[in-house]
């Protein structure tokens, strides 16, 4: 019993070290200038909205990435 307590209180330490680090990368992002605008099913539909964006828009780039279960469509001006 108490082997299974240790291990679930060493994976509660590695999921919170993990979850602190998957937290930072957004932070830096918004940062830089960056603005989450939507999320999207196919990388083709986050693609058109992004290159939509930078006609219609004063948006300087965009960048679609992987943010499970969609593509985010991530904006700078």
């Amino acid at each position: 019993m108490r082997q299974k307590a240790a291990r679930f209180g060493v994976t509660l330490a590695m999921a919170g070290a993990l979850t602190a680090g998957a937290l930072a990368s957004p932070a830096s992002a918004t940062a830089a200038g960056w603005v989450p605008y939507q999320g999207f099913r196919t990388l083709t539909n986050c693609v058109k909205a992004g290159t939509a964006k930078l006609v219609m828009e004063n948006y300087k780039e965009y960048d679609c990435r992987w943010d499970s279960p969609y593509y985010m469509l991530w904006l700078r001006k």
